[in-house]
């Protein structure tokens, strides 16, 4: 930040003068990316200004980070939590591409999809692209009309009312089981079964719930309670309302969403991370009762989503009347200080569409899978090693 930019005059005629240098003992900094360059340590410091200081500066800093590296993980993190990948080979041969691995590519055209929370975010993504591929999709939605009602766009950002197009939005509260009758009523009398059935409706949730110097500390434990309701409940009442629609031969699939926050707490969301590990739990329920080979043709998979843009924030409950009067903005606070900083790295919703449209055709899908923007997929699996392999109380450092 304070040494001169790669083509200003000052790093010309210091890199001139380096040409012409034939001293020995030639002290050389190694490149540190986006910050010094290539530049020669004792020629910046033979130079007047603040550029010296600046040098040592960032020097010395280069130095304490490599000193200071995360140790090697003692678990094989990409074989314990394989990533969903939107990048790369496909996962089967669909026979276009001789890098394509693992055997033939499920054929999912005609088949029908229900994908649970398909307004915005991860839902929607996935819903767009499953349609493109060929799939009868139907989404759902608390408030289908204000989409319905909305824009012919493609959903990018929170906040964005796009029509569907190509899938249909249904009416869903997760919470009610008349509600979800309802719907597995029509989704009979209409497509008779469902091939792929994707539970990923959730709500957030965000204030201290033990810290009275919280900013926004309040809790009332009935909005905890919805929270649980909505994301955990309303998936076991889906699932199970659904079972009978699900082919017992041939090709089905289940598709859970739960969180890193399964395993790492974020602070001021309690009743968030405690449904998400309740949901991990349906996968792990779902695979001690069937090990056995019953349902086998059903493969169930549990996705584990890290920072993704959504609606998440905007449509979280809040923690009592006095967190709701003021919760506009604070989820407008949360999203400019998260989804629209230039350095952000949250997968988008084409992205997790995607991955799981890679799932939908992988004849071998896996049952449990990260779900994370590939540059900051790294970070993520070294920190949930931490809280798989380290002492709690070292959890907070870890992370800062």
């Amino acid at each position: 930040c304070c040494l001169p930019p790669p083509h200003s005059a000052t790093r010309q005629s210091v890199m001139q003068s380096r040409a012409s240098d034939s001293q020995p003992g030639h002290v050389l900094v190694s490149p540190i990316a986006g910050a010094a360059g290539d530049y020669d340590l004792r020629e910046i410091m033979a130079r007047p200004g603040s550029y010296t200081w600046c040098a040592l500066l960032v020097a010395c800093l280069a130095c304490v980070c490599n000193a200071q590296k995360d140790p090697p993980c003692p678990v094989d993190m990409e074989k314990v939590l394989p990533a969903a990948r939107y990048w790369g080979a496909l996962p089967c041969r669909s026979g276009n591409t001789a890098a394509e691995a693992g055997g033939r590519c499920e054929d999912i055209k005609g088949k029908v999809a229900l994908i649970v929370g398909a307004s915005t975010g991860l839902g929607r993504g996935v819903a767009d692209r499953l349609a493109k591929a060929g799939m009868t999709v139907v989404g759902t939605s608390r408030t289908p009309k204000e989409y319905l009602d909305g824009n012919t766009c493609t959903y990018t950002r929170p906040g964005d009312r796009c029509k569907p197009e190509g899938w249909q939005l249904w009416q869903l509260d997760m919470t009610s089981q008349a509600s979800v009758d309802a719907l597995m009523k029509r989704m009979k009398d209409t497509y008779g079964q469902i091939d792929f059935l994707f539970l990923n409706a959730g709500r957030g949730y965000g204030s201290n719930s033990f810290n009275p110097s919280g900013k926004t500390w309040c809790n009332d434990v009935s909005r905890m309670q919805e929270v649980m309701d909505t994301n955990f409940m309303g998936p076991v009442r889906t699932l199970l309302a659904a079972l009978p629609l699900i082919p017992r031969t041939g090709y089905a699939r289940i598709l859970v969403t739960a969180s890193v926050a399964t395993w790492v707490s974020i602070q001021g969301g309690l009743p968030y991370g405690a449904s998400k590990a309740a949901v991990a739990d349906i996968g792990e329920e779902w695979l001690y009762e069937h090990y056995d080979g019953r349902a086998k043709n059903i493969k169930f998979t549990t996705l584990h989503p890290g920072s993704m843009l959504s609606d998440l924030a905007r449509k979280s409950v809040p923690a009592c009347s006095k967190q709701a009067n003021v919760f506009e903005n604070d989820w407008k606070q949360w999203e400019n200080g998260s989804y629209n900083q230039s350095n952000s790295v949250y997968l988008t919703p084409a992205q997790g569409g995607e991955a799981l449209y890679r799932l939908a055709i992988d004849p071998s899908p896996k049952m449990r899978y990260i779900l994370n923007e590939q540059r900051s997929l790294s970070f993520m699996r070294k920190r949930l090693c931490t809280h798989f392999t380290a002492p709690m109380d070292v959890w907070p450092k870890a992370w800062n």
